[in-house]
């Protein structure tokens, strides 16, 4: 289990995973600890909306892990969207742990698909989120 700070371009107060559990060359698993100090927690916790950038953040997690190894370092990238991303239940509640993994489907010229999946308590979120990372020439 590694700091996941250590992998993406984020600070406190949009850091919304706490450790990368694993990660290789097409997948990661990280999870995150509901905590009353998350930026948008609420009373009841952290609400599920809130899914989408737990995902991206995965994926940035991903991405810099993969920087790393190859002694390169986190880089900037952009969620551009997803679909079908549905809510069961409307609160992550304060004190639980959320695992999410993301497995690559394609990355070409920057642009990048992956499946996301969302485990907590009884409940599974899944979506396809699109991302884009900038060359460096482009930054």
């Amino acid at each position: 289990m590694m700091d996941a700070l250590q992998f993406i371009p984020h600070e406190k107060p949009m850091v919304f995973i706490n450790h990368l559990i694993e990660a290789n060359e097409t997948s990661a698993i990280a999870e995150l600890i509901i905590t009353s100090d998350l930026m948008f927690c609420e009373q009841q916790g952290l609400p599920t909306w809130t899914s989408i950038e737990l995902m991206a953040q995965t994926v940035s997690a991903y991405a810099g892990h993969r920087a790393k190894e190859t002694g390169g370092k986190p880089k900037i990238g952009f969620l551009l969207g997803t679909r079908k991303l549905t809510f069961p239940i409307p609160f992550f509640e304060l004190g639980e742990t959320v695992k999410i993994h993301v497995e690559q489907n394609y990355v070409h010229e920057g642009l990048g698909q992956f499946s996301c999946q969302i485990e907590y308590q009884t409940y599974v979120f899944n979506a396809m989120i699109n991302v884009f990372e900038p060359n460096d020439e482009m930054e």
